[in-house]
């Protein structure tokens, strides 16, 4: 993701992404301060103010876009609670254990935020559809894969995103390098095709074609 520096004469020295419709250039078209909980390198989480998220806009006048946020890092639309903090509070609950209320006091939010997570984890994609995807990107079947009776379907999603990640990047697809698979496939989409998997409404079939396989 392009990020601007800012010139001696007010301008900046590199230009937007292009456009996620027609792959058109851009220009910048202003800015805005948010906050964000990001989760550090140590595995704490933090509330980070005044982080500056710039909007773009396409040059092309045929073009439908218009305006747009330019997100970085693991940064999503709608959300305050960064892309990876969502996917490490649902780990925990599904794969570790944890309660709901010891997962948001560790994840700066409340138990309720928390359950809306895995619910939205669960809704993502069919852990069946993810399994026939994997194994038709690695025909000898989907190594690493859980052995573990009664997980609930988050984990499957969670852990079968994790693993479509890894198989991408062997046949040769370039994703965000990001640590968690599901954030690297998801903010993939963002930047190739726009498309936003909201926590308030049903979410989209992924959409790509990757070393020639589709969902």
């Amino acid at each position: 993701m392009v990020i601007a520096i800012q010139a001696v004469h007010g301008k900046y020295t590199e230009r937007p992404p292009a456009c996620p419709d027609c792959s058109g250039a851009c220009w910048w078209n202003g800015r805005r301060t948010v906050g964000v909980v990001r989760q550090q390198e140590d595995g704490t989480v933090s509330y980070e103010t005044d982080v500056v998220r710039r909007r773009a806009c396409c040059s092309s006048k045929q073009c439908l876009r218009g305006s747009f946020t330019v997100y970085d890092q693991d940064a999503y639309p709608h959300r305050v609670f960064a892309l990876g903090v969502t996917v490490s509070a649902v780990g925990a609950v599904v794969f570790m254990g944890s309660t709901l209320t010891a997962a948001g006091r560790a994840h700066r939010c409340s138990r309720d935020t928390v359950r809306r997570w895995v619910v939205w984890v669960q809704r993502l994609a069919d852990p069946a559809e993810l399994l026939r995807l994997c194994t038709r990107l690695e025909p000898r079947g989907l190594p690493g894969d859980l052995a573990q009776a009664g997980l609930c379907r988050a984990a499957w999603v969670l852990h079968r995103m994790e693993r479509l990640a890894e198989l991408l990047v062997v046949r040769g697809v370039t994703l965000p390098a990001f640590p968690l698979g599901l954030v690297r496939i998801l903010v993939d989409q963002l930047r190739r095709f726009g498309a936003v998997f909201s926590l308030t409404r049903l979410s989209p079939p992924l959409r790509a074609d990757w070393a020639g396989v589709r969902l």
